[in-house]
C-alpha cells in the first residue's frame, strides 16, 4: 500500500458507518408503536389556508364538548362526551366521530364513532387499555334545517389515570 492511501480508505470507512447506523436506526424505528408521523402531512400542508377557515368557522360556533373515561368491570372503557352549545345547552343530533391515540404510543391510531345515548350525550367503547395521556381528535357534524350544516373540530387530552379531562394542549 502507498503511504498516504489510509486516508481515503479511513473517510470511505467513516462515511460507511454512518450509513449504516442510519440504516440501523430506520430499521429499528420503522414499527416502534411511539414513533409516529402524520399521516398525508404534505396534502395537510398544502390545504392549511382552508383548514384554518373551517377551524375559525368551528370556533365561531362557540361550542365545547365535556369528556369522562369509565372503566368497565369487564376490562373495557366508556368514553362518554356531551357536546354543548355558547349558552351550555347540551346538542343533540350530531353525527360524531374521532381519531383516537395514546400519546406514548402515537402510531397507534383508532378511529371512533360515538353514538347518542340521550340529548346531547354520545358514548364510544374505544381501546383504552393502557393508563395516562390519551389524543381526541374529535369531529362532529350537525345538520340544522333551514340552515347551513354545522361543523365542529376540537382537540383534547384525556388522563385515563384521573378518569378526567385534562386542560388542552396549547394552540
Amino acid at each position: 500500500m502507498k503511504p498516504g492511501a489510509g486516508w481515503p480508505i479511513g473517510i470511505a470507512l467513516i462515511l460507511a458507518t454512518s450509513v449504516a447506523g442510519n440504516l440501523g436506526v430506520i430499521y429499528f424505528t420503522r414499527d416502534d408503536p411511539s414513533f409516529a408521523v402524520e399521516p398525508d402531512y404534505y396534502r395537510k400542508a398544502v390545504v392549511w389556508d382552508s383548514s384554518q377557515v373551517a377551524e375559525d368557522a368551528s370556533d365561531a360556533l362557540d361550542w365545547s364538548v365535556q369528556a369522562t373515561t369509565h372503566k368497565q368491570r369487564d376490562g373495557s372503557t366508556t368514553l362518554e362526551l356531551v357536546l354543548l352549545d355558547g349558552a351550555g345547552v347540551a346538542l343533540h343530533g350530531a353525527s360524531v366521530t374521532g381519531e383516537l391515540l395514546h400519546v406514548a404510543r402515537a402510531n397507534e391510531v383508532q378511529t371512533i364513532t360515538f353514538h347518542e345515548t340521550t340529548a346531547g350525550q354520545y358514548v364510544a367503547r374505544p381501546n383504552m387499555s393502557r393508563v395516562g395521556l390519551w389524543e381526541l381528535r374529535l369531529l362532529a357534524d350537525r345538520i340544522v334545517p333551514g340552515a347551513a350544516s354545522q361543523h365542529f373540530m376540537h382537540t383534547l387530552r384525556l388522563d385515563t389515570d384521573n378518569r378526567v379531562p385534562i386542560a388542552d394542549p396549547a394552540p
